[in-house]
């Protein structure tokens, strides 16, 4: 809203200025709400947060919100300052310099919306990216520039000083930077093509074809190579985006949860809130119900085992909350993790076997052991 509202106030402004009327005074409240509403929000973040609000995750966010609030007050008491004192042009220069600072006030915006957010960080990762762009296109440009250039020298060197067509190439190609520029704007949209070769084409027919291979380079090639850098820089920061991964996983286990849940209540023909095995097999018998369940990422092939992995406790019957947890952790092929832990498990029972295996063996060589010792002792004595 307050984004809208400086736009409105802008407009508003000039309106006054043209008109030579004053400025409505209504404006001036109205900014100072919001500058009370945007100083008790920051207060209560920084209650909230307290330390975190400073080295925080959003640390500078929160310096940044500070900063334009800043300004703003600064713009109230230099308004203020320019009102009593109309002959203070250095406070009004002052207050024109932060008026524009609060513009950036449209910067807050972004954290609001995902997809916005995505592109300006897309941007400002990209600038590296862009500014070699912009050196390959700019090499290109000048190499074509120049090649242009040396035709149209030529003949503008042979012509006679009345000839019309040495005034139709001084229009794009009177220098080098004004040919960069005619070549650029053929690309971009500034000017057509076909206008721009129209007079090269007269001096030489060859110059036809090289100016089409120009256009057909850049429009096709560099510039597609060029968006197609942005596209996969858009897509790596909104896949490192921290919110979008959180939203995203929630979603997508709310929408899992929902869909087990309705598999559930649609088999749990009784409504008792327990589904056992003869109405899961049921269940599982229509194609459909069976190829949504594969669709949730559940083997049905061993049914009758899923069923007993689903049951923990073997009461034959299984509560919503056992199927979901239950299908939740059945979901999918083997995670790394899952099957790290299940070596584990086995290391650990294989230790532990081997610990018993050898009691045992103690305890089995002990007896063999008095046994001897109770033979030999008569040997002994003899």
């Amino acid at each position: 809203l307050n984004v809208l509202l400086i736009g409105v106030i802008a407009n508003d402004r000039l309106k006054a200025g043209l008109e030579k009327r004053g400025e409505s005074v209504a404006w001036e409240y109205i900014e100072i709400c919001f500058l009370l509403f945007f100083v008790g929000e920051l207060l209560l973040r920084f209650l909230a947060d307290n330390v975190l609000f400073i080295v925080g995750h959003d640390q500078r966010w929160n310096m940044f919100d500070s900063a334009l609030v800043a300004f703003s007050i600064a713009e109230v008491l230099l308004s203020r300052l320019t009102d009593v004192n109309l002959s203070n042009v250095t406070a009004a220069r002052i207050l024109r310099f932060v008026r524009f600072i609060r513009v950036v006030r449209i910067a807050r915006a972004v954290r609001a919306f995902h997809s916005l957010r995505v592109v300006v960080f897309a941007i400002f990762e990209s600038i590296m990216s862009l500014m070699w762009c912009f050196i390959v296109v700019g090499m290109i440009i000048y190499m074509f520039a120049i090649f242009f250039l040396y035709g149209v020298t030529e003949y503008v060197n042979s012509a006679p000083s009345d000839d019309s067509l040495v005034q139709e190439l001084e229009e794009h190609f009177s220098s080098v930077s004004a040919a960069c520029y005619s070549l650029f704007m053929t690309i971009s949209g500034g000017v057509d093509w076909v206008d721009v070769m129209a007079p090269l084409k007269k001096i030489h027919w060859t110059f036809q074809p090289m100016f089409s291979f120009y256009v057909f380079v850049m429009v096709i090639g560099v510039l597609n190579v060029v968006m197609g850098a942005f596209v996969a820089a858009t897509a790596e920061i909104a896949k490192r985006d921290r919110e979008v991964l959180i939203k995203t996983e929630i979603k997508e286990f709310q929408t899992y949860t929902n869909k087990i849940k309705t598999f559930f209540t649609e088999a749990d023909k009784d409504r008792s809130g327990l589904l056992c095995w003869a109405e899961f097999e049921q269940h599982l018998k229509v194609p459909k119900v069976a190829a949504y369940f594969r669709a949730l990422e559940l083997d049905t092939s061993q049914a009758h085992v899923l069923f007993k992995l689903l049951d923990r406790d073997g009461s034959d019957e299984v509560s919503l909350d056992e199927f979901l947890a239950g299908c939740i952790k059945l979901k999918g092929q083997a995670k790394s993790l899952e099957v790290n832990m299940l070596l584990y498990e086995n290391q650990l029972l294989y230790e532990r076997i081997s610990d018993f295996m050898k009691v045992i063996q103690e305890a089995c060589m002990l007896p063999q052991e008095c046994l001897k010792g109770s033979l030999m002792k008569p040997l002994l004595a003899r």
